[in-house]
């Protein structure tokens, strides 16, 4: 299997579902499954900051499998609009830089030990022997782990509990925003035969704090929504989103009866996104808003989030947010 050899902490978190952008200087053609193995590096601050213990991660071994699903070419405002999905701190430097999506990970049930190497290579998993060398696909990546000399112990493996992502115990947390396809009756030649709502999930009280005659609140909220040319303007970004939360483009479409379920980052900024440009009828202007609002960085799209959607002063939140980024 292709196989792709990431320090720690970033292994893990890719594993996890929790980083979905692994950031490198070169690129593949390949598409397809990737085994994740994790290098005996262990950034030891990377870890702390992201909630691990640099002491139970696991180092030397494939520890999961993920989708490679998209490689795309990352400037200075992309690679901070996308902070979120790579989560990497480092300023942005003089380098080229691509992005590859990863999407549907799974973890192994048990670490498989393994060498790492340069570059994307070649490994048989479950216990079969790896092909010698290294067949890339692309240019030379992260430098390979040291070989174990004679008699001393194969690269080391730390613990951590692996859960796959596909488990019951996991798969059941719903996320917290929805996108709804909305079927129109008729549209002007070229725009899209469906209106986009986006919903976020309601934070129900328990039951023993409602009163007795107290009806269940709504599972959702509708938080905006979007069609025609407007919603035409800025398909790239949706587009985006979707393939940001596991999801192909050709997914989306008039006959979509599933909700889209998206992550809280992704619903947050597309949130901002739909009602920020709602009442924009220039193109041009839509563009703007929309790269203004992936250039935010998270604790900036959850302030304007929160003031956009909150209380009776939010119309008026958002045509600041217009004014700010359209100069409306």
């Amino acid at each position: 299997m292709k196989t792709l050899s990431i320090r720690q902490p970033w292994a893990e978190l890719i594993i996890q579902g929790r980083k979905t952008l692994e950031l490198r200087t070169w690129t593949v053609k390949y598409r397809g499954p990737l085994a994740i193995h994790a290098s005996q590096t262990v950034e030891r601050d990377a870890c702390l900051a992201h909630g691990l213990d640099p002491d139970q991660v696991t180092a030397g071994a494939v520890i999961g499998v993920a989708d490679l699903v998209e490689i795309v070419a990352l400037d200075a405002v992309s690679y901070a609009a996308h902070r979120g999905e790579h989560l990497t701190d480092e300023p942005w430097g003089d380098s080229p830089l691509y992005g590859w999506r990863l999407a549907n990970p799974r973890a192994r049930a048990e670490p498989m030990p393994l060498r790492g190497r340069m570059g994307v290579f070649e490994a048989a998993l479950d216990g079969e022997t790896s092909r010698q060398g290294n067949k890339e696909t692309g240019k030379q990546g992260d430098a390979p782990d040291t070989a174990s000399a004679p008699g001393q112990e194969s690269p080391q493996r730390r613990t951590i509990p692996l859960v796959p992502l596909s488990t019951p115990a996991l798969s059941t947390t719903p996320r917290p925003f929805e996108l709804r396809v909305l079927v129109v009756s008729a549209t002007d030649p070229g725009e899209p035969s469906y209106r986009l709502a986006l919903h976020q999930r309601a934070v129900e009280a328990p039951p023993d704090q409602r009163g007795l005659y107290e009806a269940a609140p709504e599972a959702t909220r509708r938080v905006a929504e979007l069609g025609g040319a407007t919603l035409r303007a800025v398909a790239d970004h949706v587009m985006e989103s979707l393939r940001a939360n596991g999801y192909k483009p050709t997914e989306l479409g008039a006959g979509r009866r599933e909700p889209f379920s998206l992550a809280e980052e992704s619903g947050v900024r597309l949130a901002l996104l739909f009602l920020a440009v709602r009442p924009i009828t220039k193109v041009e202007r839509s563009e703007v808003i929309a790269q203004g609002i992936r250039a935010m960085t998270s604790e900036e799209a959850y302030y304007w989030y929160a003031k956009c959607t909150g209380g009776p002063a939010a119309e008026r939140a958002q045509r600041a947010l217009r004014v700010l980024l359209a100069e409306e």
